[in-house]
């Protein structure tokens, strides 16, 4: 009986997970109505095609900590917070600087996320073995790989999301750890 409840509560894990990832969505949709920035659009669909596949995703065999799971959506939600040009105004340049490096980031991204398949998580966890086909094949963490190209565009709009950025590269790199450490 125990260990029916433990899994139904693993099972429940997923769904707040897939709704987490909805939300995020939906926020990112907001703020592309409200601002017409191709970046939020994509990042919605990103958030809506992860919330399907944390939906949808295989049980983990061993799973990173809460305070990992945690930083994991924290890191997830970030995105939403980066700044505008000042005013709405940006120079031409800058501004097809950011879409480039938003669809090259969010093609990988979604590349990856296809290879990921059901083994999508957002919290590092080992869900079957290792994924090494597609962009996986050429690079460890592509998903993270094309995130820092999506949001780096962020940096030519507005000065101030270079912190943001930052803080978005030191926590891909602490779960990509964690997921090297999990996995292997």
């Amino acid at each position: 009986m125990m260990d029916n409840s433990l899994t139904t509560a693993k099972d429940y894990r997923k769904y707040m997970g897939s709704i987490f990832m909805l939300s995020f969505g939906i926020i990112s949709f907001a703020r592309w109505n409200n601002s017409g920035e191709l970046f939020f659009l994509l990042l919605a669909f990103r958030d809506f095609v992860a919330s399907y596949f944390l939906a949808k995703r295989e049980k983990a065999e061993i799973e990173g900590s809460k305070k990992m799971a945690v930083l994991a959506y924290l890191s997830s939600a970030l995105p939403l917070l980066y700044f505008s040009a000042p005013f709405g105004f940006a120079p031409r340049l800058n501004s097809l600087i950011a879409d480039i490096c938003t669809i090259l980031g969010f093609l990988i991204v979604t590349w990856a996320t296809i290879d990921l398949g059901t083994k999508l998580g957002v919290s590092p966890a080992k869900r079957g073995e290792k994924v090494t086909k597609g962009l996986y094949k050429l690079v460890g963490h592509p998903m993270y790989l094309g995130y820092a190209i999506a949001q780096l565009g962020w940096i030519f709009l507005n000065k101030w999301n270079v912190l943001i950025y930052l803080v978005c590269m030191t926590l891909f790199v602490v779960r990509a750890k964690a997921e090297v450490k999990i996995i292997e």
